[in-house]
Formats: C-alpha cells, structure tokens, sequence
C-alpha cells in the first residue's frame, strides 16, 4: 500500500527543502545523489487501464528498471493519497511475462491479454531527504522536477512528495506536512503525474 501526500511547490523552495538538516522532531538525510528517473506508462488501444483507474509504469533509474502496477488512489482534503501498489524488477510491460502473483493476475484481467504501448513518459530528477524520528526512518521527502510528456505535447512540472515508509504513520504524515508548511508554500496536488500526463493527451488539439 502507497501512501503518500503530493504538492506543487517552486524550484526556490524545492532548493530551501534540499538544505534542511531537521524539520521540527524528523532529522533530514539528504541521500548522495539524485535519482534520473525516465518513466513510461502503457496502456491498452482502448485504454483499458484508464477506464479502471489503473496506471502501468516502467522506470528506469541508471542501469535499473521496475515495473510497477498501481491501483485507484483514494485523495483525501490534504491531498493524502492511499493506493495499492505492486513492484518488481524488470523492464517488460507485458504482465503475461511476468511472475506468477497478485499483480500478474490482476494486469491480465485489467487488459483481457490486449496488447500494450506507451501512451506517455515523465522524466524525473528526484532528490531524496529520508526523515527520520528517533533514529528510524518514518518518511521520505521527494523533490521533484521534470518534464511530462504525451503525443506532441509536454508540460515542465516540480513537485513535493511525503512518502511514507513501513515505520512511518498518518501522524508523521501531517506532521511533516504541517512543518513544511511553515517554512515554504505547499499547494495540494490532487492529480497523480500520469493523469497530469493524460490530461495534456486528451487536451491536443
């Protein structure tokens, strides 16, 4: 299960998040490098994943890629988003390749075995501060910016995610928000980057 809040911010804030060191009782650990993330989802002809609110991604960080399936998010008022999340390596969307499990059953029912293609990319470079609160990491703090793209179209875009981790719960979620909150402006982003994606798609002229 994915849980997570999401926020557009500017690249100035992004920048003053980057250098913080502690954030009311979270200590802030800036990971060694940023993450070069190029991400593409497919979908059937018929968009079949759309209609069921489902994405399809694979992401490519360096010499690594995943593929991760994701179910309908539920967003809260404070732009909390809950969603199941499945994720393996591997870089083919083809779920009659992959192993056996949940996601592999799921997928093949989602698409009826249609055959998939891309419909849109989003790079991302990502700077990660993992918060920890008495020495255990609780959350991540993603910062984000990069470049949605679909058909002919593409839109520049930066963002703040909270991401929590398995040690982490509702409580360090709003309060890392409410901190965060005090120090640069958080504006709630109620659309996931794929359907900012699909809206730029179904906006073509």
């Amino acid at each position: 299960m994915e849980i997570e809040a999401k926020f557009r911010v500017t690249i100035a804030d992004l920048q003053i998040v980057a250098r913080m060191r502690e954030l009311g009782a979270y200590a802030l650990t800036l990971a060694p490098a940023p993450e070069q993330q190029l991400n593409v989802y497919y979908d059937t002809p018929d968009a079949r994943l759309q209609a069921a609110r489902h994405g399809l991604r694979v992401r490519r960080i360096g010499s690594r890629t995943c593929v991760t399936l994701k179910g309908p998010a539920e967003v809260g008022p404070d732009s909390v988003y809950r969603r199941a999340e499945y994720e393996f390596p591997g870089g083919d969307p083809n779920p009659a390749t992959w192993p056996s499990g949940v996601a592999r059953d799921l997928a093949l029912a989602l698409t009826g075995g249609a055959p998939l293609r891309p419909i849109v990319t989003i790079t991302t470079e990502r700077y990660i501060l993992y918060a920890s609160r008495a020495g255990v990491i609780v959350a991540e703090i993603c910062l984000d910016q990069g470049t949605l793209r679909a058909g002919d179209r593409e839109r520049p875009f930066t963002e703040l995610e909270i991401e929590l981790r398995s040690a982490g719960s509702r409580a360090d979620l709003t309060a890392l928000a409410a901190s965060l909150g005090t120090q640069i402006t958080l504006t709630p982003e109620p659309l996931s980057k794929l359907q900012q994606a699909l809206t730029l798609l179904q906006n073509r002229a």
